[in-house]
């Protein structure tokens, strides 16, 4: 159990870890990749309109406020050309950049024309390039292409350094975290055996009073005879002693968490529960109807399984509708065994079936005698599910209530 529950500490722990981190980097990452694009485009932007005309000073200090200078035009490399509105290049200015040779300009070129959007970035020969395009009065498009293979390498190697420096903020949690699992998890463990103690050393010490009430209503029944005193002490009794009994069961099935499966027939354990209790259900004015596919295996405690299937089938018999009827299925469906009891019940409307798996749970809150139950075959058939690694749901569609097993 503490091996477990420091795994489950760790990997909780770390996945969080992670989760923030994916949030806090991302977005870093995120604004940082958007504040280098628009600086990119703005410094086009200052590119074409100084190509135009001398700025005023006025407009030099509005620009100076997006962090661009007059100097700014000579510390970009960056091309010039026109074209006309079918493409065609009308004049190319290359004097601020040296990488692009005549014989490549053609292809240079292609992305930023042939594009139909006004602004944009591209990649071309290994190298990072953003355009933008205005419109002139003669009707051609001027194209300012500049180089921003600093800018966006920039923003890799924060995107790189992020991972990096995620990953190993992970692993070095994951460390820390394997160092001080044991003493988070320890209080936790201690208070978990404590319970299962109690439970255990309770029933035992209660079985004595209990044997003993027995003993004194038996006397008293030699002496005095039967009443209705002494049979609601027995009853009384009886209900207690089988309670205990539960709370024992229900303890050792936690803590059996190392059970060794083996392979069990599913169709034989069902079919032999459902025969057995069928004679209860007719008794009671109910029907109970079966349909057990046969040769049915599953990974399972043979003892566990009968245990299970019995709970389930108990279950709703006891708590159908008089005169109701009690459907118990089992099949394969894939590679999953599907055991489905399901029980007319009219007023399971309005019910938490949420809570149906709680320990001492009951959907009678006035917990009268009228249904001889005490919330916790439920939770039993539950921990039994999970020791055999499958899935168990509760389902209501007015007026059958269903529990499925997934094994």
């Amino acid at each position: 159990m503490l091996k477990k529950l420091k795994l489950k500490f760790i990997v909780i722990a770390t996945l969080s870890m992670m989760l923030v981190l994916v949030i806090v980097l991302g977005s870093v990452n995120i604004i940082t990749y958007t504040n280098a694009v628009a600086d990119i485009y703005a410094t086009l932007e200052f590119v074409s309109e100084k190509s135009e005309r001398d700025l005023s000073e006025k407009a030099l200090s509005e620009w100076q406020k997006k962090k661009i200078t007059p100097e700014t035009q000579y510390e970009t490399r960056y091309i010039i050309v026109d074209v006309d509105e079918k493409g065609v290049l009308v004049n190319y200015n290359d004097e601020h950049i040296a990488a692009i040779d005549e014989e490549e300009r053609e292809m240079f070129l292609e992305p930023a024309i042939n594009s139909r959007r006004y602004k944009g970035l591209y990649e071309y020969d290994g190298l990072n390039y953003a355009y933008l395009k205005t419109f002139k009065e003669n009707g051609n498009i001027k194209i300012v292409i500049m180089d921003c293979t600093r800018n966006i390498s920039a923003v890799h190697f924060f995107v790189n350094f992020s991972c990096y420096i995620g990953t190993l903020s992970v692993l070095l949690t994951m460390l820390i975290l394997s160092f001080f699992a044991r003493k988070a998890v320890q209080p936790l463990v201690r208070n978990i055996e404590a319970q299962k103690q109690f439970i255990t050393n309770a029933s035992h010490e209660l079985k004595t009073p209990l044997a003993v009430i027995s003993a004194n209503t038996e006397v008293i029944e030699m002496m005095g005879g039967k009443s209705e005193w002494t049979e609601s002490t027995v009853k009384q009794v009886q209900r207690m002693s089988e309670l205990i009994s539960q709370l024992v069961v229900l303890s050792r099935l936690e803590e059996r968490q190392d059970l060794v499966l083996s392979d069990v027939d599913m169709s034989a354990e069902t079919a032999s529960v459902t025969e057995s209790l069928r004679v209860v259900a007719q008794t009671q004015g109910k029907k109970m109807e079966c349909g057990i596919d046969e040769n049915i295996h599953v990974n399972a405690d043979q003892k566990g399984l009968h245990e299970l299937i019995s709970i389930l089938v108990d279950n709703a018999v006891k708590y159908c509708d008089e005169g109701g009827k009690v459907t118990v299925r089992l099949y394969q469906k894939g590679r999953n065994v599907i055991l489905l009891v399901a029980n007319d019940y009219a007023k399971g409307e309005g019910v938490d079936y949420k809570r149906f798996f709680d320990r001492f749970y009951r959907e009678d809150q006035s917990h009268n005698n009228e249904k001889q139950g005490y919330g916790i075959g439920l939770s039993m058939a539950d921990s039994l599910v999970r020791m055999f690694k499958g899935k168990i749901q509760v389902t209501y569609k007015k007026p059958v209530i269903s529990f499925t097993v997934i094994l």
